[in-house]
């Protein structure tokens, strides 16, 4: 990254910009000669550190970290009280140590199914810190237990402030379970005096997932907490805070395309919806971009021979069925349908209609992926 930070003043109009990967931007403000030095010099500082602090969330949002994941693939394990040092070696800045800790986890540390499966899991939450990154290292696996704890000795082994934060996650299998008991563990991390949300966990390759997922490395927290939430409410690290109750009434949401395109479900606004007997719902999005493919996906769906109470065919007379008595037999009858789509300003308003009894939920889906799932009561 490039930055150039200048000052100028002509005829009492101030200026001041930044050059950052061959971009000018300037900023001009202007200065009353009636006031006295002191105050000019008042407004001349105010500025500058609204600036300046600009200028940090810029660098953030925008920092090419492919020189330092490049750099970090090539490194191996190494002793546990050294590897911190040998990961970070080339780097000066936390922003730079921390990126770089983040990639060499997610590199070389898979997630541990076998555990997470045996019955030596509720071993894994009785033993000592040190020994569960002891066996992270021994195994080059873990659980989210050892991911986390492991990320935040690698962080403060270089004085970078870090933590652990146990909570409770959703995905889209369990979105509709309330959770009681902390079943994830993910990090926080200090960096220039602002603290940021990590999960290495989701974000580290395994057997399913062969690319690191960078969505987690710094997440927004209004995007982290779809899926996360901590059992200090403080680390969702929102301005106004988000309750345990109002968590569970979210969708359960892990997309990175839902934040890119700034996708809000306005309506419906809980995850479990009671619905008339008109059976008609509507659906708000608000969005920046309105040419998005929506589509919804009613669950369990029904076929022709379900909803007309058909036996399935035995092998032998399904033979003797026509190609085209196989397809209507087989044929998916949906149990949602879009009546009337809308598009206003930069929401995109959805009429639709339940045309099955036994729905009991349904996806929206942008862009064939599927963003949401809202649990139906038919009254």
């Amino acid at each position: 990254m490039n930055l150039l930070i200048w000052l100028s003043n002509k005829n009492n109009i101030k200026s001041f910009g930044y050059k950052l990967n061959q971009k000018f931007t300037t900023f001009n403000y202007h200065t009353n000669p009636s006031l006295d030095g002191t105050n000019n010099l008042y407004i001349h500082q105010s500025y500058i550190l609204i600036f300046l602090l600009f200028i940090g969330f810029i660098s953030h949002a925008q920092y090419d970290f492919a020189e330092i994941d490049k750099h970090v693939a090539n490194i191996g394990f190494n002793p546990k009280d050294k590897l911190a040092e040998k990961i970070t070696s080339e780097f000066t800045t936390d922003l730079e140590k921390v990126r770089a800790l983040f990639v060499w986890i997610t590199n070389n540390i898979t997630y541990d199914f076998e555990l997470l499966e045996s019955k030596k899991l509720k071993q894994e939450f009785y033993i000592s810190q040190d020994s569960v990154i002891d066996k992270t290292l021994e195994r080059k696996k873990a659980i989210c237990s050892g991911y986390s704890l492991f990320f935040k000795k690698l962080c403060n082994d270089l004085d970078i402030q870090g933590e652990v934060v146990n909570g409770y996650s959703k995905q889209w299998f369990d979105s509709s379970i309330s959770k009681n008991v902390p079943d994830h563990a993910w990090n926080a991390v200090k960096i220039d005096e602002k603290w940021f949300l990590i999960d290495t966990t989701w974000a580290s390759k395994n057997e399913d997932n062969t690319e690191r997922d960078d969505f987690w490395f710094m997440t927004n927290p209004e995007s982290f907490v779809y899926s996360h939430y901590p059992e200090d409410e403080k680390w969702t690290l929102l301005e106004n805070g988000l309750t345990k109750e109002d968590f569970d009434q979210l969708p359960s949401i892990t997309d990175r395309s839902f934040f890119e395109d700034e996708i809000k479900i306005l309506i419906p606004d809980k995850k479990i919806i009671d619905v008339e007997k008109d059976r008609i719902i509507k659906i708000e999005l608000g969005t920046n971009n309105t040419e998005l493919e929506i589509l919804l996906r009613g669950y369990p769906y029904e076929t022709y021979a379900s909803k007309n109470n058909l036996e399935f065919p035995s092998d032998e007379e399904y033979a003797k069925l026509t190609s085209e008595e196989r397809n209507k037999h087989n044929k998916v009858i949906p149990s949602i349908e879009i009546i009337k789509t809308e598009i206003k300003f930069n929401k995109i308003l959805i009429k639709a209609r339940l045309t099955s009894e036994n729905i009991k939920e349904f996806e929206i889906v942008v862009q064939g992926i599927d963003i949401a799932t809202i649990k139906v009561n038919l009254k």
